[in-house]
């Protein structure tokens, strides 16, 4: 049961998706969203000031960096203040915070009290510097206990869950989630699992079909054969599906996803959230 919401956001227009999708959870589950932004603690750092005010023609110890921190920290109180406006437009339970420190670190400590993390897909350095969602995301993906929602560029209503299942534990995990998130949302879920061998398939989407019966949820179980990111894409990619719920350690390349080359491909290509919970 998810009755509490962190999403943090950084300025960009990702990061105002990310933020839809909380307030648009947070109705649904008539949950209390935690507001965060960061204060990334690298742009304070002498290295990065030396070089910025290099680049502008200033001389690098003119309290620099206190003027940038400043300017951060006024920055950072304008995207809380129009966060704070918008949630209290629609009506919900909030809270917000202005943190400062390494962006992982920070939005880690405050999922500590939550049930659910939402970021967006792309922040605001992603145009200057493509890894940055990756690092972003995998050091969020192996530091976070709670499940992650990684939101895309656009907005769309949730109207039917697929689940990559592979019966490991950490798709169990995932299993269980996504379980309790479509029966509290009302919504229907599928259950994919993808190997060559049908038998194999069958039997582990039978294990499946057990655990999610007696849930009353509307659901269904198919067998997809091909290379797992492809295939995750292309499902994603039919009107059909509007969120992915996948583990993110097991046996299969299914889970690879949030931690390596598949990350790259399934994430930056589809348009669609995703939710990656832990073990």
């Amino acid at each position: 049961m998810i009755k509490h919401i962190l999403v943090a956001i950084d300025g960009s227009a990702n990061g105002e998706t990310a933020l839809t999708y909380g307030i648009y959870l947070a109705k649904k589950l008539h949950a209390t969203l935690h507001v965060q932004h960061v204060i990334d603690v690298v742009f304070l750092e002498n290295p990065f000031l030396h070089d910025l005010s290099g680049a502008m023609g200033f001389e690098p110890f003119m309290d620099f960096s206190g003027k940038v921190s400043d300017i951060l920290r006024q920055r950072g109180n304008q995207i809380l203040s129009d966060a704070d406006a918008i949630c209290k437009k629609e009506g919900i339970e909030f809270k917000t915070y202005l943190d400062t420190g390494i962006v992982t670190k920070e939005i880690a400590e405050r999922e500590k009290l939550v049930d659910l993390v939402i970021i967006g897909q792309k922040g605001i350095n992603s145009q200057f510097d493509r890894k940055i969602l990756g690092s972003t995301t995998e050091g969020l993906t192996r530091r976070l206990t709670k499940p992650l929602f990684i939101s895309p560029m656009q907005f769309k209503t949730l109207n039917h869950i697929l689940l990559a299942y592979d019966d490991s534990d950490s798709a169990k995990k995932a299993m269980e989630f996504a379980v309790s998130f479509c029966k509290d949302m009302g919504l229907p879920l599928t259950v994919v699992n993808i190997n060559k061998d049908e038998m194999i398939s069958k039997t582990i989407l039978g294990n499946a079909n057990s655990y999610i019966a007696p849930y009353n949820i509307t659901f269904d179980t198919i067998t997809k054969n091909g290379n797992t990111e492809k295939v995750l894409k292309s499902m994603l990619d039919e009107d059909k599906y509007d969120l992915l719920i996948m583990g993110a350690h097991g046996h299969s390349r299914i889970i690879e996803l949030v931690l390596g080359s598949t990350a790259e491909y399934v994430i930056r290509n589809t348009r669609k959230p995703v939710i990656v919970t832990k073990r």
